[in-house]
């Protein structure tokens, strides 16, 4: 009879734990395919130890005292727990804390909307420096500081040294974070048209984020600049929500309008 075991595997995002999680990070900072990082988190979360590899892809494997024969399909079978890993987390997760600094609360309420406004700036510098097909060293260096700065207003610190797995927590966070302000304020996050793509496509990065953060500031303020101070410190919450019924109206005033032309 073959050895009988138990394993024991998260089921999403929000069941890592902190060390799960830097783990994680740390498998994807070194480019390993989906189901490397899902059969290295395997073995290392339930303490098994891959001792030979036999003919038939069949892995002999010790946890503790016992040791035992493991074929490929069924590891797979158990990594598939682990699919979760495929897609950013559905919510915004983060690790609590890098060495001593804590971290902001996951999903930026309370946050104040200018430090929103300083991060959404980094974040698409690293994208764009991401999809720049002529990416060199020198650019993932550009891109590795963005993430420093965002690592050190995520975590409150100008002295926060982050590894690579920590600037990838950096980057999946605030990725997830996107998402799920799309998904809550779907009028302000709406896809690009092919017109404003067009328009973007003849600025400057550098033009794009300060006209992006000019306009969400105006739109807030109303054009009274002796509001914009008042509008920097607004919860980020706050000031999405306001953004999202500015652009809900717009398109509900586009839409009657289209309707009652002739």
């Amino acid at each position: 009879m073959g050895a009988v075991f138990n394993i024991s595997l998260p089921i999403s995002w929000d069941s890592l734990t902190d060390k799960q999680l830097l783990m994680v990070y740390g498998l994807f900072a070194r480019d390993l395919s989906a189901p490397e990082v899902k059969t290295l988190c395997l073995m290392k979360w339930n303490k098994l130890e891959v001792l030979n590899e036999h003919p038939q892809n069949t892995f002999l494997v010790k946890r503790g005292k016992q040791t035992f024969n493991l074929t490929s399909s069924q590891i797979q079978a158990a990594t598939s727990t682990l699919d979760f890993l495929d897609s950013f987390p559905p919510e915004p997760i983060r690790l609590s804390r890098i060495g001593r600094h804590r971290a902001l609360p996951a999903d930026f309420e309370g946050v104040p909307f200018e430090k929103y406004l300083y991060l959404e700036n980094l974040f698409q510098g690293v994208l764009h420096l991401s999809s720049n097909e002529q990416s060199s060293k020198r650019l993932n260096d550009q891109s590795t500081n963005l993430l420093i700065n965002m690592a050190q207003v995520l975590y409150d610190s100008d002295n926060i040294k982050p590894s690579q797995a920590q600037l990838v927590s950096v980057f999946y966070w605030y990725a997830s974070l996107k998402q799920y302000f799309a998904r809550l304020f779907p009028h302000f996050f709406q896809p690009l048209n092919d017109q404003t793509t067009n328009q973007l496509a003849t600025q400057s990065l550098f033009d794009q984020l300060r006209d992006s953060t000019n306009a969400q500031i105006r739109a807030l303020t109303g054009g009274d600049i002796t509001k914009e101070t008042t509008i920097k410190q607004l919860d980020t919450w706050r000031a999405l929500t306001e953004l999202d019924a500015q652009a809900r109206e717009a398109e509900e005033y586009r839409k009657q309008s289209l309707n009652t032309q002739p």
